[in-house]
């Protein structure tokens, strides 16, 4: 569980902000889950402590329960980043994933799959992107 949300991080921080990535589902959970992180913990201090003193000590459970459910939910981004990040690419990303190794590989970058997987996953895929957008010319990206 903890390598899939540490996976998840790391692929947030790989993930390319970019108009060229836009249609793809990253696209919406990486800032939902960066706005998550920034502002869920303060919202569940204030509900704390709002609902203790409306409701007082006799449902300090309850009050617990809905404070800690606000901070964990950043945890589903990180976790569905995790698992998306070592997912198989599908056939029309694979192609877009070999040819953007291809062009940087010929403009002397080396990139390469890692030995160990059949084929390229979405964090293969995060780290070409980021390497074209900073390598290669906008009209070959």
């Amino acid at each position: 569980m903890w390598k899939i949300l540490r996976h998840g991080r790391e692929y947030m921080k790989t993930w390319p902000n970019h108009a060229i990535v836009g249609n793809l589902p990253e696209a919406q959970i990486i800032p939902a889950t960066r706005w998550a992180l920034k502002l869920l913990p303060a919202a569940a201090v204030v509900n704390f402590f709002v609902q203790f003193q409306y409701l007082g000590s006799d449902y300090l459970i309850q009050i617990v329960a809905a404070s800690l459910f606000l901070l964990v939910l950043p945890l589903q981004g990180y976790y569905w980043l995790g698992k998306r990040a070592y997912t198989m690419l599908p056939p029309p990303l694979k192609h877009w994933y070999f040819e953007l190794k291809e062009k940087l590989n010929n403009s002397g970058e080396d990139i390469r799959l890692p030995g160990h997987r059949k084929g390229p996953c979405y964090i293969d895929l995060a780290r070409v992107l980021r390497k074209a957008l900073a390598v290669l010319p906008p009209e070959e990206q």
